[in-house]
């Protein structure tokens, strides 16, 4: 049975996932870059690892949400990595958005270990992570997912298994394939609905009640409508993964023709700084471009 955990990166969604597992009664260490993260955990009884090495010491299971391949190459790989500690017997996690080849990667070098190692991705943002509400999917040994699936059910409402390693990673950018897509199509129908003089509060009923519509459209359409911009998935971390998708579609032969488009306005929006803001922040470099702001009419 799992007792003991560590949970390394606690970032957006590292931070409600961490917390999610002190609440449910597991001994937990974390590690982040940035220890002033970390702070919260210790005062709930957490211990505070100084390096990614360190947070394996005693636990059954180790668990990490990071940004990008390069943070993986440190955390798992470097000199004072994952993989310089971690011991056979011990059972490893990735929880980031990396290409299925970075899974892979990672899966052999457990191996070699002794470690058994899944992929498990997340759908949603801070909300969902707060809220032990993600959407969470996982690839690797079926017995291992079997002897994990308690812990990620503390993390979300639904656990899916994908099969072998590296499926639920590419599970994660298909998702997030289709994500990308339709927050460029609600950037661009609400631009357009502004240039067209629509009341776009109306325009959110529709599509509220359209069969068009989905939760993401709804939650995001409402918050350009209030110009509330709040991070729950950074508009630079779309862009990343949207590199990583064209990658992954290359590597395939899959054609993603729309994608590109959507990596041409998140680059765009980027540049002009709003990266740190929400993926919805997108509409700011169409906005430019056409010369509008979109915003709710004050009731009248």
């Amino acid at each position: 049975m799992i007792k003991a955990i560590s949970y390394l990166g606690l970032g957006t969604m590292g931070q409600g996932m961490a917390s999610n597992l002190l609440k449910a009664g597991y001994k937990l260490t974390v590690w982040n870059r940035d220890t002033e993260k970390c702070e919260p955990f210790a005062r709930n009884g957490a211990r505070v690892a100084d390096t990614p090495a360190d947070a394996v010491s005693g636990v059954d299971l180790v668990l990490y949400s990071l940004s990008d391949d390069q943070a993986i190459d440190e955390v798992v790989f470097g000199a004072k990595g994952i993989l310089t500690a971690i011991k056979a017997g011990q059972i490893a996690i990735d929880m980031s958005t990396v290409l299925p080849a970075t899974s892979l990667r990672e899966q052999e070098a457990y191996a070699k270990r002794g470690v058994d190692f899944l992929d498990a991705p997340v759908f949603g943002s801070k909300n969902e992570s707060a809220k032990a509400k993600l959407w969470i999917m996982a690839a690797g040994n079926k017995a291992i997912f079997e002897e994990v699936k308690p812990v990620l059910e503390h993390l979300g409402q639904t656990v899916h298994y994908f099969g072998k390693n590296g499926n639920a990673a590419a599970m994660k950018l298909v998702g997030n394939l289709i994500v990308a897509l339709e927050m460029e199509a609600l950037a661009e129908g609400l631009v357009l609905a502004q240039k067209a003089g629509l009341d776009l509060n109306t325009v959110m009923e529709v599509v509220k009640v359209a069969d068009f519509r989905s939760p993401l459209l709804v939650s995001n359409g409402g918050n350009i409508l209030k110009r509330d911009f709040s991070t729950s998935f950074a508009l630079e971390l779309m862009l990343k993964d949207a590199d990583l998708i064209e990658k992954f579609g290359e590597n395939l032969e899959s054609p993603i023709p729309a994608l590109q488009v959507v990596k041409t306005n998140l680059a765009a929006a980027v540049a002009l700084g709003f990266g740190k803001e929400n993926a919805s922040a997108v509409i700011k470099a169409l906005e430019k471009e056409a010369g509008v702001e979109v915003k709710a009419r004050p009731a009248s």
